[in-house]
C-alpha cells in the first residue's frame, strides 16, 4: 500500500483547467491498475461515484494519506453528516473495504494523517459553503479551477 502523497495528474493542482467531468476521467486513468469505474447502479456503487467525484474537487488521489484527506475533507467539507459516513463505513461494502485495507493501515494513516486532519480542517473552515456529496452534476462541465474559486477551495498542497 502507498503511504506518501504524490502528485501525479493535473486535478491535484488549485488551478486546475480541467473541467470537472474530464479531471473525474483523468482520476479514474491514472487509478486504473487500482479499479474500474463504478456504475452508480446500487447504493454503494452510487456513493462511491460521489467520493470518487470528491476526491477530484478536493484535489486528492488514492494513497493511503490521500483517502485519510480525503475523508477527512467529507467529514468537514461536505454536507455528509458523520452519522451518515459511520453508516456507509458499516455496510457490508464498507466492512469488506476496511478488511481489504488491514487493520494496521488503517491505524498508521491516521496516525500519520494527523497534520492533514488539521490542514484540512483548517481549509474547510474557508470555504464559503460545503460541497454537496450529491447534486454536483451541475458543475460537470465548469473547469476546476473555477469551481474552487466559487467554494473558496484551496485543496491541500503536495510536496
Amino acid at each position: 500500500m502507498k503511504f506518501n502523497r504524490t502528485k501525479v495528474a493535473q486535478f491535484q493542482e488549485q488551478d486546475c483547467k480541467l473541467t470537472l467531468r474530464e479531471a473525474l476521467a483523468e482520476f479514474y486513468s491514472v487509478n486504473s491498475h487500482l479499479f474500474s469505474v463504478p456504475e452508480p447502479d446500487t447504493v454503494w456503487t452510487e456513493l462511491l461515484v460521489h467520493h470518487d467525484v470528491g476526491h477530484v474537487f478536493f484535489g486528492v488521489n488514492t494513497s493511503i494519506l490521500d483517502e485519510a484527506a480525503g475523508d477527512y475533507w467529507t467529514l468537514f467539507g461536505t454536507d455528509m453528516s458523520f452519522k451518515e459516513y459511520l453508516a456507509y463505513a458499516k455496510s457490508p461494502e464498507g466492512k469488506k473495504l476496511i478488511e481489504n485495507i488491514g487493520f494496521v493501515n488503517i491505524v498508521k494513516s491516521l496516525i500519520l494523517g494527523l497534520p492533514l486532519l488539521y490542514k484540512t480542517c483548517i481549509q474547510a473552515r474557508k470555504m464559503n459553503r460545503k460541497w454537496k456529496t450529491r447534486g454536483y452534476e451541475q458543475y460537470m462541465d465548469t473547469p476546476l479551477v473555477e469551481i474552487r474559486k466559487e467554494f473558496n477551495l484551496e485543496i491541500l498542497k503536495y510536496k
